[in-house]
Order: structure tokens, then C-alpha cells, then sequence
């Protein structure tokens, strides 16, 4: 399999990158900045961002192995820190026009597969969230990112490719450990529930290997 993965020098891309190399798959990574990811034998990299069509076409064409079979996307619209109440740096959506760039690409080629890491407590698992996570949804700056996750989770969900938008809850460091599924409203997920960066990682490139979940928002936890 060849995959295309979007944000491939983020906290999880990078670790989607090295678990689809260490399952033999061929990589494609579009970066803004290439020096922050290692050249490796299966790893094209690519300069570019996804905000651009022109960029997103180089990459599709970059590869030996043809075109991407899969495509995992690992964006997020970035605060000045993690604390709920940091700054906004990212556009207005900034996730949402991504997805639209690569989606109209995908059809265009006729690639149907696309895997997304968005969040619980996006779309209809909001009801679902702890009533802690609901408050910080509405009234952090987190808000702006459940905003353009959820103007992803909308447009993505109409654009007829075979997608895989995952929920994951709180992220953590840590090694890669079973993953549990909670359907597409993560109801009965505990306040507490937790998953490693690692965990989503392995998830995402099963997600895009297998058609388990096509179509689907599955709620993932440790």
C-alpha cells in the first residue's frame, strides 16, 4: 500500500509515518518544513501544504509506487499551547478547507480512501463527552478547533469517499497499547479515558489497511 499522510511532522503524523514504513508500506508526507523528518528508504517528502491544490497534486505524483492508496490525515488547527485558553493560531478553517482540497483531489483521481484524526467530542459524540470536556468545547478557545472539526466531520461525511474520521479521546505519550472502540457517539466512555499518540497511530493505518470501519467515527480509548 502506498499512503499519502497530511501533517506527517506532527505529534501524531510523524508516528503514522513510522508505523506505515514499519509495516512496509510506501509513504508520501506533505510538510511545510521537510529538515523536521528523517529520509528514510520507503519516505518521499514532500514541501507543500495542504492548503494548496498545486502542493497536494505534487504529492499525489511524487511517489515511484504510483499514486496513494490510502490517504491518513493527522491535521489540527494549532493554539499557542494546550491550554484550552492559549491563543488561536490557526485560520478559520483550517482543517475543513484541507480536507476540501484533498477530497476534490481524491475523486478527481479516483482514490476513495481517506482516514482522519478528529476528536471525541466532535459532531454527534458531543452528548456523549463528560460534562468537564462540554464546557471546555463551548467556552475555551478549544471551541474554534471543535468548529472546524466539525465543519470537516459534515463536508467529509457528503463528499461519497470511503472515510474513516477517528475519535480519539484525551491524547497521551506513550507506547502503542490495545485500542478500544466505543461505536460513533462514544457512549459509556469514562471521564478518564485516555489514549496514547502511538495507540492512534497503529489505529489510523489499520483504519486505512482494512474496511472495518469505513464510513464510520469510531470513539477510540486505551
Amino acid at each position: 500500500m502506498h499512503v499519502l499522510v497530511i501533517g506527517g511532522n506532527g505529534r501524531t503524523g510523524r508516528l503514522v509515518v513510522d508505523e506505515s514504513l514499519r509495516r512496509g508500506h510506501t509513504v508520501t508526507a506533505l510538510v511545510r518544513n521537510p529538515v523536521t523528518l528523517d529520509v528514510r528508504a520507503g519516505l518521499t517528502i514532500i514541501k507543500g501544504t495542504p492548503m494548496s491544490t498545486y502542493d497536494i497534486e505534487k504529492a499525489f505524483d511524487a511517489s515511484e509506487s504510483g499514486p496513494p492508496t490510502a490517504i491518513i490525515i493527522t491535521l489540527n488547527a494549532p493554539r499557542k499551547s494546550d491550554n484550552p485558553w492559549a491563543a488561536v493560531v490557526a485560520p478559520p478553517r483550517l482543517m475543513a478547507d484541507c480536507h476540501a482540497n484533498v477530497v476534490a483531489i481524491m475523486k478527481s483521481r479516483g482514490i476513495q480512501k481517506l482516514v482522519s484524526m478528529a476528536a471525541f467530542g466532535v459532531g454527534d459524540s458531543l452528548p456523549s463527552a463528560s460534562i468537564v470536556l462540554r464546557c471546555l468545547i463551548k467556552h475555551s478557545n478549544m471551541s474554534y478547533q471543535f468548529e472546524d472539526h466539525g465543519a470537516v466531520d459534515k463536508e467529509v461525511k457528503a463528499s461519497e469517499v470511503e472515510y474513516v474520521l477517528a475519535r480519539p479521546t484525551v491524547l497521551t505519550q506513550g507506547d502503542a497499547q490495545p485500542v478500544k472502540t466505543f461505536g460513533n457517539l462514544g457512549k459509556s466512555v469514562r471521564l478518564t479515558s485516555t489514549i496514547t499518540r502511538c495507540s492512534v497511530a497503529v489505529f489510523l493505518v489499520d483504519a486505512a489497511e482494512k474496511n472495518d470501519w469505513n464510513k464510520s467515527t469510531p470513539v477510540i480509548t486505551n
